[in-house]
């Protein structure tokens, strides 16, 4: 028999108002609905009954963590669940042919979400099996458990596969003293940098000491906001900075991270973001995809857990002690690319915007703020990103600025930062 979907969108609506809402039962019905559909399709396009049950996962579970993103004023609910299961059915089959990483992502227009939601009505129904329903269940169940557990220490969830109970006394330790440096900052440094970058802005005393230390940040960032954010093709970013070797002394290193202004010859050492560590693991994950455990990423954590030594970060509140949590720790990432290569780049995911900072002559370096999702927009070829300028150069900001001073000198900045580019 054909597939079995809704002859109308309102159940489909329904439900996804339900996973927005981050109600399960709206997940439950979801699936119930369009996954025999989902995995009929998948399976017209890889016949691997376990490779088509790894498409269906990852769709229903992407679509439950995109709800909010669903209107139905653009698209039909069955044309933008299966517009997911086209991305994700682009990869696998793309995975299978070898395509390289980096190359420029198309998905084709059979593999659209209207193509297979067509198709989808004229294909026999395939009913998921006991094991597919299982790890759907436990995916939406560690997902609706994370905000029971403890936070990393600056606050995100952490992933319930990876948590073990080990972590939590130095996680908590670790979030109280974020929160009390965090609480220092807002009730007294924030204040004062507020009030000496206002007399800057005004031309008033004060004003060109503080120039003349380098401006603070946070204040340069909430007078400017979207102001500083670019426009840039991510595989055009291929300088990265060192904070050691631009910043050899320590003292040097914390203060440049609250200011605005960099002096002295910090962008002259050249580093490769090829040679970064962060692009070398997206690169080796990514092309392993089908088999993560076949990856080198795989092989070094099961050697250091083997040797004793599992990877531990509480900052991250993961414990990477047997195989199965290391699996899971690289299909999360995958889903992240998995999201990525779906709905594009989306600036305000993650705890930090992309940041980048200016050299001397105008050209845009890499900072060490958000090099992973960096990587997987250049791995998965996607044309364009956003990035959130940090600092500039001295002397840059000295030949835009001229001789304006205070809020003339800050607008004459602002109106040239899109004029940088990627060095």
């Amino acid at each position: 028999m054909s597939a079995n979907l809704p002859e109308t969108p309102a159940p489909l609506q329904q439900a996804l108002d339900a996973c927005r809402h981050r109600d399960p039962e709206g997940f439950h019905r979801l699936r119930q609905a369009v996954a025999p559909a989902m995995l009929a399709t998948a399976l017209h396009f890889v016949q691997d009954v376990r490779q088509a049950e790894d498409v269906v996962h990852d769709t229903l579970l992407l679509a439950w963590l995109n709800a909010e993103r669903f209107a139905a004023d653009d698209l039909p609910p069955g044309s933008w669940l299966f517009t997911i299961l086209g991305s994700r059915l682009h990869s696998q089959l793309e995975a299978l042919a070898g395509r390289p990483p980096s190359a420029p992502r198309a998905v084709p227009t059979g593999l659209q979400g209207q193509a297979l939601w067509t198709l989808a009505r004229d294909l026999e129904s395939r009913p998921p099996s006991a094991s597919l329903g299982d790890r759907l269940t436990e995916s939406l169940s560690a997902r609706l458990a994370a905000p029971q557990l403890p936070k990393t220490p600056t606050g995100e969830l952490v992933h319930p596969p990876l948590y073990d109970a080990r972590l939590r006394r130095k996680m908590l330790t670790s979030r109280l003293a974020y929160q009390a440096k965090e609480g220092f900052k807002r009730r007294l440094g924030r204040p004062l940098e507020e009030w000496a970058f206002r007399r800057w802005l005004a031309q008033r005393p004060v004003g060109q000491w503080l120039e003349a230390q380098g401006l603070p940040r946070r204040s340069v960032e909430a007078a400017l906001g979207d102001r500083l954010d670019l426009e840039v093709n991510p595989g055009r970013l291929v300088r990265c900075m060192s904070y050691p070797d631009a910043f050899p002394d320590r003292t040097e290193r914390r203060k440049a991270s609250n200011l605005f202004l960099w002096s002295g010859d910090w962008d002259l050492p050249h580093h490769s973001l090829a040679d970064s560590s962060r692009t070398r693991f997206i690169q080796d994950l990514w092309t392993h995809r089908l088999e993560p455990s076949r990856s080198e990423t795989f092989r070094r954590l099961e050697q250091q857990r083997e040797q004793g030594r599992p990877l531990r970060s509480h900052h991250k509140g993961m414990l990477l002690d047997s195989r199965e949590r290391i699996l899971e720790y690289l299909r999360l990432y995958l889903l992240y690319m998995e999201n990525m290569a779906c709905f594009g780049f989306d600036k305000h995911e993650g705890k930090d915007r992309l940041g980048v900072t200016i050299d001397r002559h105008g050209r845009i370096i890499k900072t060490n703020k958000g090099l992973h999702r960096l990587a997987m927009a250049q791995v998965l070829g996607l044309a364009e990103i956003t990035v959130r300028v940090r600092s500039v150069h001295r002397q840059w900001w000295q030949r835009h600025a001229g001789d304006a001073k205070g809020r003339d000198a800050l607008e004459r900045v602002a109106q040239a930062l899109p004029e940088c580019v990627p060095a």
